[in-house]
């Protein structure tokens, strides 16, 4: 079964003005919405004498604001940008006192604009490794063949 979209103010109006009158079965024909609907949006009217829906409803954030942009993770990600989720988590679980997912950091970090991507692995060759390769390659050029057939290659 499909479910459907939270009913809009203007509906909730609508269903309001309708009800002078009017049966249960007509109002929701008109709306679109089934009886069941019109009818709980009448007894919570009745009720509370609010139209429109309650706010605060559902999970509280676990992070405010103030805590993920300041020090506790995006903080630790300028400090080290190679820094897991998991670990930001562990530490903000163990300053906050309360339990934070690795899945709400990474959250968090995609808000602040940081991405999950990994630098790619290449050899760093400074001034000094460059010079030094030049004179190997310089003092080896001029070997025969049967020197290279006993020099063992390795990737590292």
């Amino acid at each position: 079964m499909e479910k459907r979209k939270e009913t809009t103010i203007e509906e909730r109006k609508l269903i309001k003005l309708s009800n002078e009158g009017k049966s249960l079965r007509n109002i929701a024909k008109v709306v679109g919405r089934s009886v069941n609907c019109i009818q709980k949006i009448l007894q919570k009217f009745k009720k509370t004498g609010m139209l429109a829906k309650i706010e605060g409803r559902g999970r509280k954030k676990i992070m405010n604001s103030i805590t993920e942009r300041e020090e506790l993770v995006i903080h630790q990600v300028k400090i080290d940008p190679k820094i897991s989720a998991p670990k930001i988590a562990a530490s903000t679980s163990n300053t906050l006192g309360r339990s934070v997912s690795a899945e709400t950091i990474r959250r968090v970090l995609i808000k602040a604009g940081y991405n999950g991507r990994v630098a790619r692995k290449k050899p760093l060759i400074g001034k000094r490794n460059r010079v030094k390769r030049l004179k190997f390659a310089k003092e080896h050029i001029l070997k025969p063949q049967q020197f290279w057939n006993e020099v063992i290659f390795s990737e590292r």
